[in-house]
């Protein structure tokens, strides 16, 4: 069966580990197609890796089967979970990485694996994304149905993503969830929220204050000039704060959980 598999790892490629996934899965369906969602989430933050997995699923078929590994309880008490979200199977550690796609999903939508008869024995204490989280992908793949990995549950740990929130009397606060490899400062303020406060208005009407700058909102980078710091609706419909051709992160010096702030030119937020 053709079904795809998406990895998604803090391992890094200079390890074998996400090699040795991927052998383990196409070990037990060798047709399995996989995709290489990303290796270079911030180590041991599942929160991190949470807005990745769920800025990315959807632009997958349904039926694709998702693993994410950022895993700093390996070896502990944590359960590996399957979610059931949207069409879509989602497998990782019960430490908060799979949690904002829990909630999306039904009461039923939740389980904690126990079927370890779908395991890689013996399992390493360390490496849990190839003996166990891969495997049970691959037996998935082949068409094993959730209800035989576990039972029910719903006492998962939460983690619940910051959501922007109104300030002042035409604002909106929200701070940076996400940090791309060019630096661009991705915020919790989405598409939506910019069309409540604007109402109307054109965005260039409002400014983003962060790092104690104003930065404009604008169509496109390019319509800054090189060097000088924007703001734009990105690929995720998140408002995000960038430098053109440069690393707004570095520039402004700030990082993930950093606060912004979205107001009119002429309001009380332009005094902040």
């Amino acid at each position: 069966m053709r079904r795809i598999v998406t990895l998604l790892t803090d391992f890094g490629l200079s390890d074998p580990f996400v090699g040795m996934m991927k052998g383990v899965i196409l070990g037990i369906n060798p047709h399995a197609v996989l995709v290489d969602l990303c290796h270079g989430s911030k180590a041991y933050e599942p929160s991190e890796a949470a807005f990745a997995l769920i800025t990315a699923y959807r632009f997958f078929p349904q039926g694709t089967i998702h693993v994410a590994v950022i895993d700093p309880g390996v070896g502990g008490p944590r359960r590996p979970l399957l979610v059931t979200c949207d069409g879509h199977l989602f497998i990782g550690p019960d430490n908060g990485l799979l949690a904002p796609l829990a909630e999306k999903a039904e009461s039923s939508g939740v389980r904690a694996i126990t079927a370890t008869r779908y395991f890689l024995h013996p399992v390493s204490v360390t490496f849990h994304g190839r003996d166990i989280f891969a495997p049970v992908a691959a037996h998935l793949s082949l068409g094993v149905e959730p209800a035989e990995l576990g039972e029910p549950i719903d006492d998962y740990v939460r983690l619940t993503l910051p959501r922007a929130a109104p300030f002042g009397t035409s604002g909106i606060k929200g701070e940076i969830l996400h940090i791309d490899r060019f630096g661009n400062l991705v915020t919790n303020v989405t598409r939506v929220d910019l069309k409540h406060l604007a109402a109307g208005d054109l965005p260039a009407e409002f400014l983003v204050h962060v790092a104690g700058l104003e930065v404009p909102i604008v169509a496109y980078y390019g319509q800054v000039a090189p060097g000088v710091p924007g703001a734009v609706i990105g690929s995720a419909d998140c408002l995000e704060i960038f430098v053109n051709q440069g690393d707004a992160s570095r520039l402004l010096g700030v990082g993930r959980g950093a606060e912004v702030v979205v107001g009119r030119k002429d309001g009380e937020e332009s005094r902040l």
